[in-house]
């Protein structure tokens, strides 16, 4: 009788596994997770959100654009976004958590069947964009490409120290010429520096202050998010790159 029971929970174990049933949930109250109706092989997005947007993960402008109707039906993915509290964006050792279980959820995603280890791609703007980086940094090998927006890579000392681990990876940055939060100069010297380093698939946009305000951004011209969802071209590239 022992010997049945034991050979039934073993074979509920393996259905489990084999299903992903067993897996862990992902907590929704730390993250946002869109699941695409086709869920099997699919692109994965990892959105890193602003500065004191920690309420607002899901609702971003980033965030908004990839899981609407629209984009899904000619982009299907699934979209996975943090709800980072400000003092995690401040400690690098809270942020270095972050990725770590950002990583943790993404292999999960990849074991079950889920998500295409060859089209997997990090965004974000303002903390969200130094975030980003900082995740290229840590996983270059993961990244099959990013966008950059008018990232806050002043606010880290290392956040520029290992550029040349990621020259490799097709990264787009964009910043508003006139962002009056975040220079532009920040992301002039990344890109500089990372061609410099031999990188062939780095670029930096430019935004004026008309097609910031154009797109709805304000006047402080640091949502270059809104620019860069305003422009299929951005989505359509990032979709494009493949590991």
């Amino acid at each position: 009788m022992k010997k049945t029971c034991a050979l039934c929970l073993f074979i509920a174990a393996m259905i489990l596994a084999l299903t992903g049933c067993g897996s862990k949930a992902i907590d929704e109250s730390k993250y946002y997770m869109y699941t695409p109706d086709n869920g099997k092989n699919m692109p994965l997005v990892i959105v890193f959100h602003g500065y004191g947007e920690t309420d607002n993960a899901g609702n971003t402008r980033t965030v908004s654009t990839l899981t609407d109707a629209g984009s899904q039906s000619k982009r299907p993915c699934y979209v996975l976004a943090p709800h980072i509290e400000d003092d995690t964006f401040l400690a690098q050792s809270n942020r270095e958590a972050l990725y770590a279980e950002i990583k943790e959820i993404s292999d999960n995603l990849i074991s079950q069947g889920k998500v295409d280890p060859a089209r997997i791609y990090c965004m974000g703007n303002s903390f969200g964009g130094l975030s980003t980086v900082e995740f290229l940094e840590n996983y270059p090998e993961y990244i099959a490409g990013s966008i950059v927006m008018c990232p806050a890579l002043t606010y880290s000392r290392d956040s520029t120290s290992n550029l040349s681990g990621i020259k490799n990876i097709p990264i787009w940055f964009a910043h508003a010429t006139n962002d009056n939060v975040i220079p532009v100069d920040v992301s002039r010297s990344a890109v500089m520096t990372l061609k410099a380093m031999g990188a062939v698939n780095v670029n930096l946009t430019e935004f004026s202050d008309q097609e910031m305000l154009s797109c709805g951004a304000l006047t402080g011209f640091h949502q270059a998010d809104f620019a860069v969802m305003a422009d299929e071209t951005f989505l359509e590239w990032l979709f494009s790159q493949k590991k």
